[in-house]
């Protein structure tokens, strides 16, 4: 059976990500550190697999992988999607604000793929899928942290995706704009509508529905791709 690991799989756009993929018949392998939360959308996905694992902590990292390499899975795809948000001026922004987002969102993103590399190569087979945000293209005031690794994402997708070519490797991104998520603190989003040229903030099962079609077969000529997936606001 095909497989899909994502991580920051027990909410939000991970969450809606994975229901996706087992709708299309995957197992997915479900990642996370609210083992609670995980639980959850084991039992909503069905054939799947939870496991706990902190992304800034390479020695859960390592285990989590060979956990999963170790079953009789066919592992496909990897959905890099774990992700926190501060917001904060530069000047308040701490270097422990900086160095969790760098811990989570570029390290965390390095040491999946890393991991799952040598499997994809020997396989000639693989599809990574990072999801960055619209703010890595184009950054506002109080996200110097968030934006900077979100805009390293993207560059790292796009290196990944010259480097994994030639052993039948896609590397993709999608950059979602504002979606209502528990990634924002309560009512965060509810004022941000009107902001958006097409009126309103996402859901997370739109954005699952572009992570999906770039990491499935429905895209096999596509990589090294940035899709964004936000109503429109990376062109104001």
């Amino acid at each position: 059976m095909k497989a899909a690991i994502i991580t920051g799989a027990g909410s939000g756009i991970g969450r809606a990500t994975a229901l996706m993929f087992a709708k299309f018949n995957y197992h997915v392998f479900l990642l996370g550190r609210d083992t609670r939360k995980l639980r959850i959308t084991h039992l909503e996905c069905g054939d799947a697999t939870s496991i706990g694992c902190d992304l800034t902590k390479p020695e859960e990292i390592d285990q989590a992988v060979k956990q999963i390499l170790n079953t009789n899975k066919t592992i496909e795809i990897l959905i890099n999607n774990a992700g926190t948000f501060t917001y904060n001026t530069f000047e308040n922004t701490t270097e422990d604000d900086w160095m969790n987002q760098y811990q989570i969102h570029v390290m965390g993103t390095v040491r999946m793929t890393k991991q799952l590399w040598p499997h994809f190569v020997k396989n000639k087979k693989g599809s990574i899928v990072n999801v960055a945000s619209t703010l890595g293209v184009r950054p506002t005031a109080g996200t110097s942290a968030y934006s900077s690794m979100k805009a390293a994402q993207i560059s790292l997708t796009q290196t990944l995706a010259l480097e994994g070519a030639p052993h039948g490797i896609r590397v993709n991104c999608v950059a979602p704009g504002i979606v209502d998520t528990p990634i924002h603190p309560p009512g965060a989003v509810s004022g941000m509508a009107q902001a958006q040229p097409l009126g309103r903030v996402g859901r997370p099962d739109e954005i699952a529905a572009s992570v999906y079609f770039l990491a499935s077969d429905s895209s096999p000529w596509t990589t090294g791709a940035v899709l964004h997936v936000d109503g429109g606001i990376n062109l104001l």
